[in-house]
């Protein structure tokens, strides 16, 4: 019986993934900015750190300086942020967003308040002992997750 019900979490949990995808796909098809979701992280980044580099970049979104490089160029191509030198560190090289990439940065904010509303709705229908037991789950599955991605590093 209980790895009939583990069977029916790791469906349901696919399940979960697989809706949360599509809707995500749906819920952005309007949009016509043709940008991954790392680009539009790069862009909330460049807007959220102070003196946003490669480096800084990197390690917030926990990418390598070279995904980061790949990314940032495609976005200085397609006009959502620019890349300048600060006055005594001709070296170092930071973003800032354009106008363009300021409009996709408000509207992930817009996106993600709407999406935290809309689900505090649906978690408060949850008894608080329910929401306790989701929480346990979830933090545990994170951990886990986070075990086997540091398993593939070594």
């Amino acid at each position: 019986m209980k790895k009939i019900i583990e069977e029916l979490i790791f469906e349901k949990i696919s399940e979960f993934l697989e809706k949360a995808e599509v809707y995500n796909h749906m819920s952005n098809k309007n949009k016509s900015w043709d940008l991954s979701l790392s680009e539009i992280h790069c862009i909330d980044n460049i807007e959220k750190l102070e003196s946003p580099n490669v480096t800084l970049l990197a390690n917030t979104m926990k990418m390598t300086r070279g995904g980061i490089t790949k990314i940032t160029r495609k976005l200085i191509k397609k006009e959502f942020i620019t890349s300048f030198k600060e006055e005594g560190n001709k070296k170092e090289v930071y973003f800032r967003l354009t106008s363009k990439g300021m409009e996709v940065y408000l509207d992930h904010e817009k996106t993600h308040k709407a999406a935290k509303d809309r689900e505090m709705g649906f978690y408060s229908t949850f008894t608080g002992e329910e929401q306790k037991i989701v929480l346990k789950f979830l933090e545990r599955s994170n951990n886990h997750l986070q075990n086997e991605m540091e398993k593939l590093r070594d």
